[in-house]
Formats: structure tokens, sequence, C-alpha cells
């Protein structure tokens, strides 16, 4: 029988886990595998947590996974982007080492569309992923492992240029620094999740405080359901790990 790729996921907030991977994770957890995900922002007791909870629940994901930082500084709690860098590594490594995933999921070093928390997320899931095979760092977090692929959610720059006034609310700004995407001849996974659409969008839809907030992810539940089912129905990730990628990483080998 083929082994099938346990998978954890590092995200910066509750609801990125469904928009950026729930695909995968429903795909993955309906073929057997292990998944969690690890949320760097907000603490138990908070409403986007127990939304997170029913969320993980749809996909298949297991518990909430919290770094217990913050990302609005306004709750008392420590300022995710602003935390010392190694405290949020050496918690980050601690989940790798006691899940032991084969393969780590996370943002690309744009954050996919340059929110400050998805960037810090990554530097400290990059510097998780590359610390924690080594016994000698972060001794407290575990027993080392090495996880076999790094997966980085990402955005196809032609996707965004087709769908940029419905994704961000307004007129495409000119090519530049600042404008998300990476060249379509980078991405190294464009994975079909179309069959696990409605798993997807519904744990999306348990973010309810989100959705209502006003922000992008009230714009998604707006649009209509083909608008919805072709923006998300498809997952792009570039790819790093021990050996370069022949095949999709997450499916049984």
């Amino acid at each position: 029988m083929r082994a099938i790729p346990s998978v954890l996921c590092v995200h910066a907030h509750p609801d990125d886990e469904a928009l950026f991977t729930g695909g995968i994770l429903a795909r993955s957890a309906e073929a057997g595998a292990r998944t969690s995900v690890v949320t760097c922002t907000w603490r138990e007791g908070d409403i986007r947590v127990d939304e997170l909870r029913r969320s993980l629940s749809v996909l298949g994901a297991g518990k909430p996974r919290l770094l217990g930082y913050t990302d609005n500084g306004f709750d008392g709690g420590a300022l995710f982007g602003m935390s010392p860098f190694d405290e949020a590594v050496g918690k980050v490594v601690a989940h790798i080492r006691e899940f032991r995933p084969d393969v780590v999921v996370t943002y690309d070093a744009f954050g996919a569309y340059g929110h400050p928390d998805h960037i810090h997320a990554h530097r400290v899931t990059l510097a998780a992923f590359e610390a924690s095979p080594f016994a000698q760092l972060f001794p407290e977090a575990g027993e080392p492992w090495q996880p076999s692929h790094l997966c980085q959610a990402t955005i196809p720059r032609s996707t965004i240029e087709a769908k940029w006034e419905t994704l961000f609310g307004y007129s495409a700004p000119p090519p530049g620094p600042g404008v998300p995407g990476v060249p379509d001849e980078d991405v190294d996974l464009a994975i079909d999740v179309g069959r696990w659409y409605d798993k997807k969008w519904s744990a999306f839809a348990q973010h309810e405080s989100e959705i209502a907030r006003g922000g992008g992810a009230t714009r998604i539940a707006k649009m209509s359901e083909e608008e919805r089912r072709e923006i998300l129905g498809t997952e792009w990730f570039l790819h790093r790990g021990l050996s370069r990628i022949g095949e999709d990483p997450f499916l049984p080998r």
C-alpha cells in the first residue's frame, strides 16, 4: 500500500486555511492522510477560533493549533509581526516535530498578496522547516523531524490580472513591486480542487465574523457561485524540498 503524505499548514489567520488550502486539506483528508493547521494569530475564547474550529472540522483537519499572537494589537496580546523571531520559529518547530508531517504548507515570500502577517508567517515557517531536523536547534521543542516538502501558496500573475477587480474591489494598478502574483512559469503546482469546492466553501463560510467585516472575505461571499468556483477551484504552490518536484507531493506514493 502506498503511503499517504501527511500535511501541516501554517497560516496567519483563521479563514486562510480554507481560502488558500481548503481544497488540498479536504482532498488529503478524504484520502486518509493526517492533516492539521497551525494558526499564528488569535487565542482560545475568541469567536474567530470557534469559527476556525468549525472550518477545520469540515476539512477533516483536527483541532486548532494556535500560536497565540494577535493581528491587531488591541486585545492585550503580542502582535505577531512584532514577536521575537526565534520565539515564533520555536513554536512552529514544536508543532512540526509533534505532528511529523511529510508536507509543510505556508504562503510564498510575498504572503500571496502582501499581507504583513502572511509575509511574517512565510519567514517563520521557512526557518522552522529548515530548523526542525537539527537537534542542536530548539532542543526543548521535541525530537527532530525532517519534512520532505515545503509548499508555498501563491497566485499566478495571469489570474491576478484577470481577476483583480473581483478579488480586491478596485481597478488594477499598473504592474509594480506592490502588485501580487508570480510569473505563471514559476508556479510549480496548479492543483484542481474543484471536486472539493463544496467542502472548501463550507469551511470558508464558517468564518461568519470575517465575512461580515466588509473586507476580502465579504467580496468573496458576494460573488456569484460561478465566480467563486472559478477562483477557488484551483490552488497554486511554489515548491522546495529535499529533491526537485516531479509530481504532486500531496498524492500517495
